[in-house]
């Protein structure tokens, strides 16, 4: 049985059918080609949401249209003595499906699929070659071109395929391993061996504490780029899970000490630059002797094949002037996004640290100095969740049985969120946090310790007497409870205080509520990035919302500071575990017995909280999975990631192992 199709719509499609796709196939690559720097600096869902649609679809439109002209040559859709055209076309296609140097992966996933991938384009090419033999008759008129740009159609899917195959993390692991390293012939050793003695040497032993001399001069924008690129060949193994020795830690470690901050989230910057090069581009396949032979031999072959295409432009299109356009489109659509591709390869930075140092003053300071991540982060706090969590019940019930209710609640968390500037004072204070820690993790023992801490060591670092008091709002505590008391209680006591003493507490002030948003946002959007360290932080949420939401119901509906001024007038003298029992989870008026004791305190409370929201966030950043940081440069970056990555150089990970020290003996001949 047919569809009721009118004729002229069954002939529109058979006569625009492929040419529609072929177009949209080569907006797609363009699309692609200039995307990738667009999606390491934006935090905009929306953009990324494009930039995924786009490379999904990019491969999907180019293996369709080639189905459609394998079809259209058994047909009778296309007049006879065009299967050539045809077969040119195709080689386009299969050109585009080797996408671009910039986007070989949307995501760490893509990369592990690399066989599935291999598998698709291997039809694909079998596909190609068939309608390209199908179309050798005696009246073929380009085949030449059509096979040089199948040549290059082949050159690019081989590329892509080995790129993803490179990036995946089992091939990645084992290209980062050092090489293979026997030791000393057992055998002739100990015959050596049994023939010494031992004597004993006086080692010396640098004092604790005591760091090497490192020069503290500010290094200029290039020699952090190099500095990056050494760092990165050193840590990459971090991605896989590998232990680095602890000389690695050392060295990294005293030469962070040495920095500013700026300088130090330059690096960072850098290196996770050169992360997203290695795991999501063509950088492995291209920047080697082969690959730019590859890359020359493919632009002359298009060239060459648009110089034949020119030349028998008369016999080859009669009349048709669509397609003449479409092909000289194909054609000059594949050069100039051919010489796209080797801009953005000259200009990148692996090829300005490949530059001699007397060609390097000639480079341009906004290649440098360009950015490199959105240097932004998203934000969002419970009062607002909670007073907008406002749906009837009925849609309630309607979302429930649906099975959407998470879909639609981060949909509205993203309606309601906001992002914040990565400032230089932001910086500067969780830098020298950090360093602050670093130079008392003397040690691996110590800095596994430094690790552990999830704010009870800021508390210390302030007063004995303080941590005494607000202790147990840490220790007595999961993590994920921790973040949303000490959040609650920063949005209590950030909506209360409006009347602000000096700038330094201003300043303190502004980093610990962007701090805290951040952690809420990650928690309750991006779980994946604490997955490690939550527990059952779920039950602890809905349970604190569901007595927010009932606390708020019974007076008017009002803004956020007239509703946290209603919470902290109710009267905490007892804790509501004494007096509720345990069975709600709810952390609703623990938080508000926090925000009084931190207000009555007689130091800086908006201090000595951003040190704990700095301790919560690197807590979180160490004991998440190294792969899922590794995906964040894709996304925008994550501040999250640049903590992770900074707290490594500054020895506070846990992917280090203690390197053998030369013993305190020396062995000598025997007389």
């Amino acid at each position: 049985m047919e569809l009721p199709i009118p004729k002229i719509v069954q002939r529109l499609w058979e006569a625009w059918n492929f040419r529609v796709f072929i177009i949209l196939s080569l907006l797609l690559q363009a699309l692609l080609v200039l995307a990738p720097p667009f999606r390491k600096r934006t935090r905009s869902k929306l953009l990324l949401m494009f930039i995924w649609l786009a490379y999904l679809l990019g491969d999907w439109i180019a293996t369709f249209a080639i189905g459609l002209i394998s079809k259209s040559q058994e047909g009778a859709c296309e007049p006879k003595g065009r299967e050539d055209l045809m077969a040119f076309w195709a080689s386009f296609l299969l050109l585009h499906l080797g996408g671009p140097d910039k986007i070989t992966s949307f995501s760490l996933e893509d990369n592990e699929f690399w066989l599935r991938h291999l598998m698709g384009l291997i039809f694909q090419v079998l596909a190609t070659a068939y309608i390209f033999y199908q179309s050798l008759t005696d009246q073929s008129k380009i085949w030449i071109p059509t096979t040089m740009v199948f040549v290059v159609g082949t050159i690019k899917c081989v590329e892509r395929t080995r790129a993803l195959y490179l990036a995946s993390l089992s091939r990645f692991g084992y290209s980062v391993l050092p090489e293979p390293n026997p030791g000393p012939d057992f055998k002739q050793a100990i015959e050596i061996y049994s023939s010494m003695r031992t004597v004993e040497m006086e080692m010396q032993t640098p004092e604790v504490g005591a760091n090497p001399v490192y020069n503290w001069k500010p290094l200029e924008e290039i020699q952090l780029l190099e500095e990056a690129y050494r760092l990165f060949e050193i840590f990459k193994g971090l991605i896989v899970g590998l232990l680095l020795s602890s000389k690695d830690r050392e060295l990294s470690r005293d030469f962070f000490l040495t920095r500013t901050a700026t300088e130090a989230f330059r690096l960072i910057e850098y290196e996770l630059n050169f992360m997203y090069e290695v795991l999501h581009t063509k950088v492995n396949v291209v920047r080697c002797p082969t690959g730019y032979l590859f890359r020359v031999f493919s632009f002359i072959l298009i060239l060459a094949a648009l110089v034949v295409v020119s030349i028998k432009e008369r016999f080859v299109f009669g009349d048709n002037k669509f397609d003449v356009r479409l092909t000289y489109a194909l054609l000059i659509g594949a050069l100039g996004l051919e010489a796209i591709s080797v801009l953005m390869l000259i200009f990148s930075d692996r090829t300005l640290l490949a530059l001699r140092r007397s060609w390097r003053k000639f480079i341009p300071k906004i290649i440098l100095t360009r950015t490199r991540w959105s240097r932004s982060v998203s934000k969002y706090d419970m009062i607002s969740y909670c007073l907008n969590n406002d749906a009837p019940k009925w849609m309630d019930t309607l979302v429930v049985y649906l099975g959407v209710k998470e879909i639609l609640e981060k949909v509205k968390i993203w309606r309601f969120s906001s992002s914040g500037p990565v400032s230089g004072d932001l910086e500067e204070f969780i830098f020298e946090e950090l360093r602050m820690k670093s130079r008392t993790a003397n040690n691996l023992r110590a800095a596994m310790d430094a690790c552990s801490q999830r704010g009870d060591w800021a508390l210390l670092q302030n007063s004995g007497a303080i941590y005494f008091k607000v202790k147990w709002r840490i220790v007595e505590y999961q993590y994920a409870e921790s973040l949303l008391l000490w959040h609650l209680a920063t949005e209590l006591c950030f909506l209360q205080e409006t009347e602000i003493k000096s700038e330094a507490d201003a300043k303190s002030r502004e980093i610990c509520k962007l701090l805290s948003d951040y952690m809420f946002y990650l928690l309750v959007m991006k779980p994946v990035l604490m997955t490690p360290v939550l527990g059952n932080w779920q039950i602890v949420l809905q349970d604190t919302c569901a007595e927010a939401q009932r606390f708020f119901g019974r007076r008017f509906k009002s803004e956020k500071s007239e509703a946290c001024k209603q919470i902290l007038e109710v009267k905490t003298k007892f804790r509501p575990i004494v007096v509720k029992g345990n069975k709600s989870k709810s952390l609703l008026f623990d938080a508000c017995r926090l925000a009084n004791d931190l207000s009555g305190l007689e130091i800086s409370k908006w201090k000595l909280m951003s040190q704990v929201w700095v301790e919560l966030m690197s807590y979180a950043a160490i004991n998440c999975r190294p792969n899922v940081h590794a995906q964040q440069p894709s996304r925008g970056g994550e501040l999250l990631t640049f903590i992770w990555l900074l707290m490594n150089h500054l020895g506070l990970g846990t992917q280090f192992y203690e390197q053998e020290r030369q013993a305190g003996t020396k062995m000598v001949p025997q007389k």
